[in-house]
């Protein structure tokens, strides 16, 4: 019979779900915000053009967002760049669901995505630091299996929450994040472990610039062709 390795962190499994509810909670506000864009539409008083970017805008600065965090992770460390990516995703929650206007819920949206973005690529990182062995690929399959169901029950999730919560549900759409980040962060602060930064964080201004511009060129015709076309918010 294996004996279990003592250098493993003892949390290891409680920590992993830490990790877990982050990553549910950035990839669930992919989706499901798209079932609420009516609402926001008519209680911000908006184009269809300019609430898109409430998803379109999030999915970007996600996606542009994921090389250079991983980068960023080495340097600093990725317990710090995660638990650092959470407050922020939380905060730009909360801001989200409080904007009284369509500029300020996309530019809330847009930094939650540079949030969320963030968070990623700490969280396969971080797996890969608390697991060994046969644990990791258990560990790595519960995370794809919650990347699965983050982005499946989306839609079901934030009609749920509409049908609830009224006229005005669609904040609350937001808001959930708030109290669930808030007991991840407690969480994270007491169970990922503190490792000291590798040091391999050396990031390539030309290589980031030129992915971000090839990222950038791929999404944003489909986000202007989604949306109608480019539309002042």
């Amino acid at each position: 019979m294996q004996r279990p390795d003592d250098s493993l962190d003892p949390n290891r499994w409680r920590a992993l779900w830490v990790t877990l509810v982050a990553g549910f909670m950035t990839l669930l506000d992919v989706t499901i915000v798209a079932v609420a864009l009516p609402s926001m539409q008519q209680g911000l008083h908006t184009s269809p053009a300019a609430v898109q970017w409430v998803v379109s805008g999030y999915a970007l600065a996600f996606a542009l967002t994921l090389v250079t965090a991983g980068r960023i992770g080495d340097a600093f460390g990725r317990r710090r760049v995660f638990l650092a990516a959470l407050a922020a995703f939380v905060l730009c929650s909360a801001a989200a669901g409080a904007a009284p206007g369509i500029e300020l819920l996309v530019a809330a949206r847009l930094a939650q995505g540079v949030a969320a973005g963030s968070i990623a690529p700490q969280n396969s990182a971080l797996i890969q630091q608390l697991f060994r062995g046969a644990e990791r690929g258990r560990a790595f399959g519960l995370f794809g299996a919650t990347v699965g169901v983050s982005s499946a029950v989306g839609p079901v999730v934030g009609g749920l929450i509409l049908a609830l919560a009224g006229p005005e549900g669609w904040r609350w759409i937001f808001y959930v994040n708030v109290p669930v980040g808030l007991l991840a962060l407690l969480l994270g602060f007491r169970l990922l472990p503190r490792v000291a930064p590798g040091g391999r964080g050396h990031l390539d201004p030309v290589g980031v610039t030129l992915l971000g511009a090839g990222i950038l060129a791929l999404m944003l015709p489909l986000v202007l062709a989604e949306g109608g076309g480019l539309t002042k918010v």
